[in-house]
């Protein structure tokens, strides 16, 4: 096969808005495209990786984690590609391994990635493609992007996903969790609302989810990171207010200052503050700390900052060198929250005792409330009573111990003589 150079007019028309900026730009070696159904990612990775395989020569891996899977997506979408192109018959095409090499040499293999051994068969890849990545887990990307050698410019990975529940690896991995994109990361959201070619039958179906399942529409059409599962915090409403108002409101009532702390370091420490109103059954939550690496005298200049070093704080008693620290560094009633027999299932029945209402500061508390779900069973398909260790317990852990300061109140029996 002769190779040849190819005059490739790139039209803006054929692209949408939300796209065509990135066409050509090879600056980044991750390139992290997410967001919506039909919002047409797919379809551009597939076309900008088409034009970067002509504009000079390349050997491209394009990856599903189900073998059985390439032929519908990754197969049909750069054949697609090629049809729009106009290069169909200048490409030699194998169907029965999946490869396609271009008019220029560039060399292209779709592929399984059923055995992730199968990576390192790989030689001189410059560009990869994680269809789907949602379904890789992190072992994976680090094998392929191990591959990635050999003395080509712009070497890249681009990863194509829609959103699921905030467990998966990809939320951490790119920095959804903190807000900070990683180190030579480019990442675009889309949703149908940027696609053109959205057919009126789509957009209907999609905004028929906001009514009918609101979860699975924040996921489908909006893109973003939500629960389908059954959540252990159902309930909670987000509003702005004062705290100390709350405390103090003289209407009789039994009003406390609820503090408890769940220590962390790989894990993050969390400190969450509320006012519980235990006559009226409410609870707000009006601070939170959050955070990973902290000592116990970067916890104890925290509460101080706070000015809470003279207040009583419930502490996971599992630590009780780090309580009696505490102690030492100025925090006076550090005290050890008590646990026993279904010590997690009991609190979470007491904190579920109350309405809840959570100041609009406290991004973590709500993002906890949104994931920690619980287990369902592999037997039956139906959920326990037991919450799923998720990753999103560490503030509600704390709000747990906190609750520790209601007392039950003593059943006295009295007989008249």
């Amino acid at each position: 096969m002769v190779k040849q150079e190819i005059d490739l007019q790139i039209d803006e028309r054929n692209f949408n808005e939300a796209y065509f900026p990135h066409v050509i730009d090879y600056s980044h070696r991750y390139n992290v495209y997410y967001g919506g159904r039909c919002s047409g990612k797919s379809y551009f990775i597939s076309d900008k990786l088409l034009i970067k395989g002509l504009s000079d020569k390349r050997r491209m891996l394009f990856l599903m984690k189900e073998g059985n899977k390439v032929e519908d997506t990754i197969w049909r979408l750069f054949l697609d590609s090629i049809h729009k192109f106009q290069l169909y018959n200048q490409c030699k095409i194998n169907k029965s391994n999946h490869t396609i090499e271009l008019p220029n040499g560039t060399w292209v293999k779709m592929t399984g990635m059923d055995d992730p051994e199968k990576a390192k068969g790989y030689v001189d890849i410059d560009t990869v493609w994680f269809e789907e990545c949602t379904k890789f887990n992190i072992e994976d990307i680090d094998l392929v992007d191990g591959t990635l050698r050999g003395k080509k410019k712009n070497k890249e990975i681009y990863f194509s996903f829609n959103p699921v529940d905030k467990s998966n690896w990809v939320y951490k991995y790119f920095g959804f969790d903190t807000g900070v994109v990683p180190p030579d990361t480019f990442i675009l959201k889309t949703t149908y609302k940027d696609n053109k070619w959205c057919t009126e039958a789509e957009i209907k179906r999609l905004e028929r989810l906001k009514e009918r399942n609101p979860a699975r529409y924040k996921i489908e059409a909006e893109g973003d990171f939500a629960t389908l599962d059954k959540l252990v915090i159902p309930h909670y409403n987000i509003e702005e207010f004062d705290w100390q108002e709350k405390l103090n409101e003289d209407k009789g009532d039994k009003r406390f200052l609820a503090l408890g702390s769940d220590f962390g370091y790989q894990d993050p420490t969390t400190l969450i503050c509320s006012v519980v109103d235990d006559k009226n059954k409410k609870l707000y939550i009006y601070d939170e700390h959050y955070e990973r690496g902290m000592l116990n005298t970067d916890i104890a200049r925290m509460i101080i900052s706070k000015n809470l070093r003279k207040e009583k704080i419930f502490f996971d008693c599992a630590e009780p060198k780090s309580i009696q620290e505490l102690r030492k560094l100025g925090i006076e009633r550090a005290t050890p929250c008590k646990k026993g027999k279904d010590s997690i299932k009991h609190g979470l029945q007491k904190l579920l005792q109350y309405e809840i209402i959570v100041h609009p500061k406290c991004t973590h508390v709500i993002d906890e409330f949104n994931n920690y779900c619980y287990k369902k069973s592999k037997q039956t398909g139906e959920y326990t009573n037991e919450p799923l260790d998720n990753g999103f317990c560490h503030c509600i852990d704390a709000l747990r111990y906190s609750l520790q300061i209601i007392k039950k109140q003593a059943k006295v029996l009295t007989i008249k003589l």
